[in-house]
């Protein structure tokens, strides 16, 4: 009888202590779980620190191009999509660049035979460009007569679109992307030139991006890089304009002063955010008595990084 009771006490001082080790290892994964939520919440509450903190540095980027565009003529940055910086401390530093629309060709003026040398800069291939140029054509023309590649609304309902052609000026770039055939890699390649705010039948060559340079008759890509590199330098040194690759004044505007401005702005705290702007400005009066409004805002791109905590972050995306 007394084996008997020393067995039954031994068993349950085993199963005790089972039930104390199987309590000590929920115990260890409750602990576990709560130091993982907690990190968990302040890896979050940084990141929202930091994006926080690089959206302010866009935001003043903004107004940092604002108050170089109030500068009298040839003081202020050239407006040609060069990308200024500014240090605000060791880990924030905000990236500005502002492109002046003149520069560009107007989407809703353009003729097809400047077209055609856009798309050849733009190293597209004639059949695909001959036909992507009819359909743009026949996209804003407000007739419903199809150009020999062209598309109009009946071709745009066989597609199987819910939209047809608008027989009128596009209203953005962007809507180029709707035009029948237009792919993504072709737009991304020829968007840069163009604006539906330029407004005119020439571009100011000293703001004028690269392609738009190099779509002009008789372009040399040496010469034109030439051109860029000088315009930039004269300004820094506050020398005279450089003359310009082409003279031909049918491809000259006459205005050199813009009206619409593009200003892209990014905020980087390094190494964790970094947070992007793109905004649409509308310039009227000129020098300190200018203002500004404000067209449109976009956000153009905006990233989050780990905490880095085992491995250190690049400073690259």
């Amino acid at each position: 009888m007394w084996l008997n009771v020393l067995t039954n006490k031994a068993r349950q001082r085993g199963i005790a202590l089972v039930m104390v080790l199987w309590f000590l290892v929920l115990l260890s994964v409750i602990a576990l779980y709560l130091s993982d939520v907690s990190r968990s919440e302040a890896r979050l509450t940084e990141n929202l620190r930091a994006a926080t903190q690089a959206s302010y540095g866009a935001e003043s980027g903004v107004q940092w191009a604002i108050w170089n565009l109030t500068l009298p003529q040839g003081q202020g940055w050239l407006a040609d999509g060069g990308w200024q910086k500014m240090q605000l401390d060791e880990a924030l530093s905000v990236m500005v660049s502002v492109e002046d629309e003149n520069g560009k060709f107007d989407l809703n003026t353009l003729q097809a035979e400047q077209f055609q040398r856009l798309f050849l800069a733009a190293t597209i291939d004639e059949e695909k460009a001959n036909i992507l140029i009819d359909r743009i054509l026949d996209w804003r023309d407000k007739d419903d007569l199809k150009r020999l590649n062209g598309a109009e609304d009946a071709d745009y309902r066989a597609a199987g679109l819910d939209y047809e052609a608008r027989d009128d000026r596009f209203k953005r770039v962007d809507e180029l992307k709707q035009v029948l055939g237009m792919d993504i890699e072709t737009y991304e390649k020829i968007a840069p030139a163009l604006s539906v705010y330029a407004r005119s039948q020439g571009i100011n060559p000293l703001v004028a991006p690269k392609l738009v340079l190099m779509s002009l008759p008789a372009a040399n890509e040496p010469l034109i890089d030439q051109y860029i590199e000088q315009r930039r330098r004269f300004r820094l040194d506050g020398l005279p304009e450089p003359t310009p690759p082409v003279s031909d004044a049918r491809f000259i505007s006459s205005s050199t002063s813009g009206v619409y401005y593009t200003v892209r702005t990014e905020g980087r705290l390094y190494p964790h955010a970094r947070v992007g702007q793109k905004v649409l400005l509308q310039r009227s009066g000129r020098g300190s008595e200018a203002y500004f409004r404000v067209m449109e805002i976009v956000d153009e791109r905006s990233s989050i990084k780990d905490n880095c905590d085992e491995v250190p972050c690049s400073e690259e995306d």
